[in-house]
């Protein structure tokens, strides 16, 4: 009968560690970084957002600081824009744009509030990798920035 008690009681133990939710929510895409250092695109002041699951980047997308403008929708097809930057990276692997693969990226600028202190950007891609040509897509999906990287967005940058 002890011996009963013992396992079912070691069975309680680890079924509910396995209940337990882990720290950090692994399904929901996020903003991991805005970037604050200095750099252009075609010799304008530019931004980059990265994005990914639990901490780890996967997707950066880049765009100029002149179109940081609520409703401001960019587009790339087969690399056809050259304001809007988009890749990725997935174990490893490098994932880009590409004018000589079905390819795109996106960024609209669903909101900027420096009141509230938020903004929020619309961001899709499908990406090819070169060197296999396999393929990785994120389907539009909006993002909050607050705090330290809603600031860099909306830093002016002077070189």
């Amino acid at each position: 009968m002890l011996i009963k008690n013992v396992v079912v009681s070691v069975f309680l133990i680890f079924s509910l560690g396995a209940c337990m939710e882990p720290t950090y929510d692994s399904g929901k895409l996020k903003v991991i970084e805005v970037t604050d250092h200095d750099f252009k695109i075609n010799g304008e002041s530019a931004v980059t957002v990265i994005v990914g699951h639990a901490n780890v980047a996967e997707y950066s997308f880049s765009l100029r600081k002149s179109d940081l403008k609520k409703g401001r929708l960019l587009q790339s097809v087969s690399d056809s824009n050259p304001n809007v930057r988009a890749d990725g990276t997935f174990f490893s692997e490098y994932y880009v744009q590409s004018k000589d693969h079905d390819t795109r990226a996106s960024i609209e600028i669903v909101e900027i509030d420096p009141v509230e202190k938020i903004a929020r950007i619309a961001v899709g891609a499908k990406l090819v990798n070169l060197k296999n040509e396999d393929y990785k897509e994120l389907e539009i999906t909006v993002l909050e920035l607050t705090g330290q990287n809603l600031e860099h967005l909306l830093n002016e940058v002077k070189m």
